[in-house]
């Protein structure tokens, strides 16, 4: 069987609903405007047709940032495409928190980067950088065929980092340990505490272990 998950990158035009992002995942929104920084932020939600909500990170108010009129570049990756639309900030709103309200897209410009599903997931992982000494316990937050999304506050890895990464899959309510390799394709700030995101992509795993990650994958989606 060949496990090769890896595909050529295809630029398409997508609805923003398509991307499927959740609450709490990084974005980047940068204004139009000659010099404006490119700022970390965090997806809220959406007000269905009608608006984006984005609160920036580090900041206690989006204002200084962001303000009502502004035509801004938002970019991010939902965990299959990295995706980037123009968007207008419509408010700033108080409660439950100051956030920025962007117009809703008619689409966006996405670039896939990732073929396999990726399914939730909350079974106990461990990764260790390559030439570490000593195993990290993070929180896998989903899985695929083809790679992972961890959490993590201790972890030190940076992109292109090569880990090994152990984990224990259920497969029928017994736990099945996989040892797999895995390079480190991004990370991103938590929006709570100090923890980072890692998005993990396996390197060549064997024909065992990729029929184990597609049953559980197809398994938790269905």
């Amino acid at each position: 069987m060949n496990t090769d998950t890896s595909i050529k990158a295809r630029h398409v035009r997508a609805s923003f609903t398509s991307l499927d992002l959740r609450p709490g995942m990084a974005m980047q929104t940068q204004r139009l405007v000659e010099g404006a920084p490119k700022q970390e932020s965090q997806y809220f939600g959406v007000i269905a047709g009608q608006g984006v909500m984005v609160r920036p990170l580090g900041e206690t108010t989006p204002r200084a940032l962001l303000s009502p009129g502004d035509i801004c570049m938002v970019r991010g990756f939902s965990g299959r495409y990295e995706y980037s639309f123009l968007s207008e900030v419509l408010q700033i709103a108080q409660e439950p928190c100051t956030y920025a309200v962007l117009s809703h897209p008619p689409y966006v410009e996405a670039r896939t980067v990732r073929q396999s599903l990726r399914a939730k997931a909350a079974w106990p992982t461990r990764v260790m950088p390559a030439g570490a000494a000593r195993w990290n316990t993070v929180e896998l937050v989903d899985i695929g065929t083809g790679g992972a999304m961890v959490q993590s506050e201790s972890l030190q890895a940076q992109v292109g980092d090569q880990v090994e990464v152990h984990l224990h899959l259920m497969v029928e309510r017994q736990a099945l340990p996989l040892q797999l390799q895995a390079i480190v394709k991004h990370t991103s700030p938590s929006p709570l505490g100090t923890a980072r995101f890692f998005g993990l992509e396996f390197v060549t795993p064997s024909t065992q272990d990729f029929l184990a990650l597609y049953y559980v994958t197809q398994s938790a989606t269905e």
